[in-house]
């Protein structure tokens, strides 16, 4: 392990915003990271766990701490028993992808740049699947007593959520690693339905992102509300979620842009850094999105991203 002193933060984000770490270290193993954590703990330094920078708006502030970077490449994976697989939390999404392709049940997953560790802490998922519905078990480490401690949770203790989960909720439990039940399949059905996600994919807006920024609405619709705009209740899906993008985009939000951050005009549930976006700008944007669609429809949209320094871990 290698520690760097004042390291851009936006160099490990998919969205390229963050200002200065003061120091900074990439690993990738669990022992590397427990090992790393162990010593930040025991001299008091802050410090936070980024895995892939694809969920997550990091201040352009920056960070006086540690960033430890848990991202790996090509991770080991243990076949423990029949349709378990035991996978440290650094590894890639599209690695998995990609490596377990005689197994069905990730293939959703194709083309998101986060680690298994982001996809398990805000339970990720898309075209109407998610991460919690193969993970068996987690391994944490629990720094919330200012040590490092190990923990395992069952599916049940996870508490798994739309993009929620209990360690989302709770930054110092940190995860490790994770058992994940899939099934055997036919490889050529499962690659034929990764290209059907890679084109779904494709339509979606390109450029400097953190994917969609608002998780979809769920809950009661106000009956005046559903009188003045019957096509929210065309646009309620069949569990009950109202699209972000498409309460964005009826308020006229699409394509609104403060600095270089902007409501992108293809899809309003994503905002694109056109170059030199600031978190302020994007932060800025959000408020507006939030104040609109809750002035025209009363609705409340929760975000979906992560804002950093908010879940700091400072022990």
């Amino acid at each position: 392990m290698y520690m760097k002193k004042n390291v851009e933060l936006s160099d490990y984000s998919t969205f390229k915003i963050g200002g200065k770490a003061r120091y900074l270290v990439k690993v990738g193993s669990k022992k590397e990271l427990e090992e790393i954590i162990g010593k930040a703990l025991k001299e008091k330094m802050p410090f936070f766990v980024l895995g892939g920078g694809s969920n997550t708006l990091i201040s352009d502030k920056g960070f006086d701490g540690l960033a430890i970077i848990f991202k790996n490449e090509k991770p080991d994976i243990f076949l423990k028993k029949e349709e378990i697989i035991e996978v440290e939390s650094s590894a890639l999404l599209s690695f998995l992808v990609n490596r377990l392709d005689s197994f069905t049940g990730l293939e959703w997953a194709v083309g998101i740049p986060g680690t298994l560790g982001g996809a398990i802490n805000g339970n990720a998922g898309a075209f109407g699947q998610s991460i919690s519905d193969c993970v068996e078990r987690v391994e944490v480490l629990d720094v919330s007593k200012g040590r490092p401690e190990k923990k395992e949770f069952e599916k049940k203790d996870c508490q798994f959520d739309y993009r929620s989960s209990v360690f989302k909720n709770n930054p110092q439990l940190i995860i490790l690693s994770a058992d994940l039940k899939l099934k055997k399949d036919d490889k050529q059905k499962i690659k034929e339905r990764i290209k059907e996600n890679k084109e779904k994919r494709r339509a979606q807006p390109q450029g400097f992102s953190l994917g969609s920024v608002f998780k979809n609405y769920y809950g009661e619709l106000d009956k005046t509300i559903i009188k003045k705009y019957p096509q929210l209740k065309q646009f309620q899906d069949k569990n009950g979620f109202v699209s972000a993008g498409f309460l964005i985009e009826e308020c006229g939000l699409k394509g609104m842009r403060i600095g270089d951050a902007e409501i992108s005009p293809q899809h309003a549930n994503f905002i694109i850094n056109l170059g030199k976006a600031k978190s302020e700008n994007v932060l800025k944007l959000i408020s507006l999105i939030k104040k609109e669609v809750k002035k025209k429809f009363l609705i409340d949209l929760e975000e979906e991203i992560q804002i950093f320094p908010l879940s700091t871990i400072d022990k």
